[in-house]
């Protein structure tokens, strides 16, 4: 083992420990933050929403409430202001209805809705998750550009070091 005041830098044999550091950390991240959006959805609150009198033309729909932080639509149910059911539509979690073609030729009435989401309501316990959430992603960010700039170090110290050796002649 060399003296550490012999040391002029890193060398290949210290790269093994620096990398499976960082390995370590992108494992550990990758896991916290799956563990976090699993946990937030768990633990989001369902909300009831409502929007009457639509008028299907357009073909499409974006639900009132689909403004509002991290915005879900998990149910949707439709029918027309006389109260006959409606199958033909499909929805996304960002709230925008897709009416079928036979409802949005028939003009004759207007469309009401019921659903149920989830959003980051202020001071609730799915937002704060998401606000860790979304730090630790951002933090995440930052470990290509510091593992690039550790390699580079390396290969740069040890380029350096072999123009810096005395020949022995």
């Amino acid at each position: 083992m060399r003296n550490i005041a012999d040391k002029k830098g890193m060398s290949l044999n210290d790269m093994y420990p620096a990398v499976l550091t960082f390995v370590l950390v992108g494992i550990v991240l990758g896991v916290g933050l799956y563990v976090l959006s699993t946990l937030s959805n768990s633990i989001a609150t369902d909300y009831a929403g409502t929007q009457n009198g639509i008028n299907t033309s357009t073909g499409t729909t974006t639900l009132t409430d689909a403004a509002l932080t991290n915005f879900n639509t998990s149910a949707l149910t439709t029918t027309y202001t006389n109260g006959s059911a409606l199958t033909n539509f499909t929805f996304t979690g960002a709230g925008v209805v897709t009416w079928g073609a036979d409802i949005v030729a028939d003009q004759s009435s207007l469309v009401n809705t019921t659903y149920t989401y989830t959003y980051d309501a202020a001071d609730s316990p799915e937002k704060a998750i998401n606000n860790t959430a979304t730090g630790l992603a951002t933090f995440a960010d930052w470990i290509a550009i510091i593992v690039v700039v550790l390699a580079s170090a390396i290969v740069l110290g040890i380029v350096l070091s072999s123009f810096g050796r005395k020949s022995r002649i």
